[in-house]
Parts: structure tokens; sequence; C-alpha cells
């Protein structure tokens, strides 16, 4: 008899977890779909601003114009700015080489 209600205390101790994880994925997908649209558009004036300059200040830093034109081809939940790090220091990385 003992047994039967350590498992039913166990059944119902995961039924709470279960619920406050639950609860706690629902807020977290809230917060992230209200953060979602300030994110996106302080992501798209670093994309504009980047876009404004000129071939050769691109090209000081590493990029070009075409790399401005994929990240933008990005998918919105991302940040473009970590696609465009990433091909900076691939470039890098393959001239060293």
């Amino acid at each position: 008899m003992v047994t039967i209600e350590f498992l039913h205390r166990v059944a119902a101790e995961r039924k709470e977890s279960r619920a406050v994880r639950c609860l706690l994925a629902l807020l977290h997908g809230t917060a992230a779909g209200v953060l979602w649209l300030p994110r996106f558009w302080a992501h798209r004036r670093q994309l504009a601003f980047l876009a404004s300059m000129s071939t050769p200040e691109l090209l000081d830093i590493g990029l070009n114009t075409c790399d401005i034109a994929n990240a933008l081809a990005q998918r919105n939940d991302q940040d473009p700015t970590v696609y465009l790090a990433n091909v900076v220091r691939e470039r890098r990385l393959r001239r060293q080489a």
C-alpha cells in the first residue's frame, strides 16, 4: 500500500512539473513573439547602414555588395549580421591559409 501511495505521489508530481513546463514554454513563446519585431527592425537598420556604404568601404571591412544581398535573403528570425561576420571570418581564414 505504501508503494501505491508513492507511485501516486510521483505521478502527481510529474503532472505538476509537466504543467509548469508547458506554462513556461507558452510564456517563452509569447515573449519571443512579442520581442521578434523590434529585433527584426534593429537587424534591418544595421543592414541598411551597411548597404549605404560604398564598395571601397565594404571592401575595407571584408564584404562586398553581394554579401549584403545574401544577408537580406536570410530568414527573418535570423540575425543577418551574424551571417556577415561568418563570411568575413571565412575569407580571412582562407587568405591566411
